[in-house]
């Protein structure tokens, strides 16, 4: 899974915020919408996401400090229970998106495609096995395609990293199952799960 040196794709992406359900509109297929709003934070120069921490919160602050702020909205549907280990999916692709660039450049983009899986729509409570709190998605946007691993934290907090692939990667056209099971082989040792998610092989540049 090398990448060309130096490419700004060696930046791992961490979105950090709360998921809000609205359980009460549920329609006639038992999809209801959900809205996840946060910052995220870049790690630069990071081709191995071993080394991407979670990034700090301040106790009093409702989101990581950081001028980028996101906010996603989509439509949460049960997954068929063939698909075991995801009985959600959601197409985040509504929301005003996510703030990119400095200054006067900053502007919003919104993702083309990202598609959202969940164990859970809210935190297992479970901190000593956490493989029910753990999420992963696929998409891509105008800057390329991507994958990103992350776990639900309490308060309903999803943290998760964002890594963005080469057109030529193998990866860039994973299923989400194909994801979840690269990954979970690597950071499950057979009774819990190594927690940053993302910090395993599969999300290195």
């Amino acid at each position: 899974m090398s990448s060309t040196e130096g490419t700004w794709r060696d930046t791992l992406f961490v979105w950090d915020g709360i998921l809000e359900i609205d359980a009460t509109n549920v329609n006639s297929d038992g999809e209801f919408p959900v809205k996840w709003e946060g910052t995220w934070v870049g790690s630069e120069d990071c081709p191995d996401a071993k080394k991407v921490k979670v990034p700090v919160r301040g106790v009093f602050d409702a989101f990581v400090a950081s001028d980028n702020h996101f906010l996603v909205e989509g439509t949460a549907r049960p997954v068929e229970a063939y698909v075991s280990f995801k009985p959600y999916q959601i197409s985040m692709i509504g929301g005003s998106g996510y703030d990119l660039g400095e200054g006067d450049d900053k502007k919003k983009h919104k993702d083309d495609v990202h598609d959202l899986c969940l164990n859970s729509l809210r935190w297992s409570g479970n901190l000593h096995d956490q493989r029910n709190d753990l999420n992963f998605a696929v998409g891509r946007n105008e800057f390329g395609s991507f994958i990103a691993v992350g776990w639900a934290r309490p308060g309903n907090r999803l943290t998760i990293g964002r890594r963005y692939l080469d057109e030529h990667d193998k990866r860039a056209s994973w299923s989400i199952q194909k994801l979840r099971d690269a990954v979970v082989a690597e950071i499950f040792n057979g009774q819990k799960v190594q927690i940053p998610p993302w910090q395993c092989e599969t999300l290195h540049s």
